[in-house]
């Protein structure tokens, strides 16, 4: 799997732990700051889709790189190798 396939795979699971809407765009740079939904509590439920999903293991010091959607994407990039 690719950068660019993982990334389209934590966007879509992203718009549904957050409720997004569907055509809403996300960027890289967004950080909790930007989108209203993204709290404590979702961001515990957007780790476990993401472990699910990839079956990978997301550590305390993974959760703490994420910042922004991009972080993400690089955390995860990075775990599947």
């Amino acid at each position: 799997m690719n950068k660019n396939e993982i990334g389209k795979r934590i966007e879509t699971i992203f718009i549904d732990v957050m409720d997004l809407d569907s055509t809403y765009e996300l960027k890289d740079e967004f950080s909790n700051n930007d989108i209203e939904e993204w709290d404590s509590l979702s961001s515990m439920a957007l780790c476990a889709a993401i472990e699910k999903e990839f079956q990978i293991k997301v550590e305390f010091d993974d959760i703490i790189e994420m910042d922004t959607i991009g972080d993400i994407k690089e955390v995860v990039s990075r775990k599947l190798g």
